[in-house]
């Protein structure tokens, strides 16, 4: 399986748990009794996911993806078996006591326009 990306940054092992949110943003009216529902756009889909970086170099990948972080540019997110997208990483979080060469994460890219 490939390896997934954001801009120059390469997951050394890919997230164990991926989740890609796909949202329409529409508007309910009464109408006779009934309703219309009218579809207003095609909302940015949200990257997110969790993984564990591990070996010598946990700590060196999870502070170069902070570093991508805090740059605050977007760039092309490529998933495995997914097409890439121009995305931002907005949220990047250690979710549990760090240990001796491993760190479990979570993280969430917002679509961008091209």
């Amino acid at each position: 399986m490939a390896a997934m990306q954001f801009r120059t940054f390469v997951w050394p092992n890919n997230p164990e748990k991926l989740k890609i949110t796909f949202h329409q943003e529409t508007e309910v009216e009464p109408h006779n009794g009934q309703w219309t529902v009218n579809n207003i756009a095609r909302m940015a889909r949200v990257f997110s996911g969790e993984g564990v970086f591990y070996g010598p170099n946990a700590y060196t990948s999870f502070s170069a993806l902070a570093q991508m972080f805090y740059a605050g540019v977007s760039g092309t997110l490529t998933l495995p078996n997914f097409s890439s997208a121009n995305a931002l990483l907005t949220d990047l979080s250690v979710t549990q006591e760090p240990a001796e060469n491993f760190l479990r994460y979570t993280f969430s890219f917002l679509e961008m326009p091209s």
